[in-house]
């Protein structure tokens, strides 16, 4: 009886030590809050606020990629009125998909509409995001676009 409760508890932490690449806490991208800012071309700061990442969850149709949600905040927003994307940026709800194996994350600073989003591409770099990001309207007459870097906070 000894023998099999032993055996038992050895299967027990074999099979929960093979949990494999699905799990969080192996992926590249954390959950967590970060420090971001949307530069022009040149780098000058034009939107800095917080991205807060709530949850990276494998997707259950068999793609290697991740479902990004979470939400984000606006502290510094450029008075410059020539940039007509962040009038979309309200701050609230995030969505993405994250590829592990490229490192790679596309966020969609506004989900729940179609038309006049600001979107995020970035690659994860020793824990923080870099990349760019684009506005993109339906109609196409007004296409934006710069940098974007977001720094993981420590906890």
């Amino acid at each position: 009886m000894k023998i099999l409760s032993i055996i038992a508890v050895i299967t027990a932490l074999v099979l929960s030590s093979c949990s494999g690449s699905d799990t969080e806490s192996t992926l590249a991208l954390k959950k967590g809050r970060y420090a971001y800012v949307l530069s022009d071309s040149s780098g000058t700061s034009l939107v800095e606020g917080l991205i807060i990442i709530d949850s990276v969850s494998k997707q259950k149709n068999g793609s290697t990629d991740y479902l990004v949600s979470g939400s984000y905040t606006l502290s510094k927003v450029t008075q410059d009125t020539s940039y007509k994307g962040f009038s979309t940026m309200q701050g609230g709800e995030l969505q993405g998909y994250y590829n592990d194996k490229q490192k790679f994350i596309n966020i969609n600073t506004n989900p729940k509409i179609a038309d006049a989003n600001v979107f995020i591409n970035a690659n994860i770099i020793n824990g923080d995001m870099k990349g760019g990001w684009y506005y993109s309207t339906f109609r196409g007459g007004h296409t934006e676009g710069g940098l974007f870097t977001a720094r993981k906070e420590k906890k």
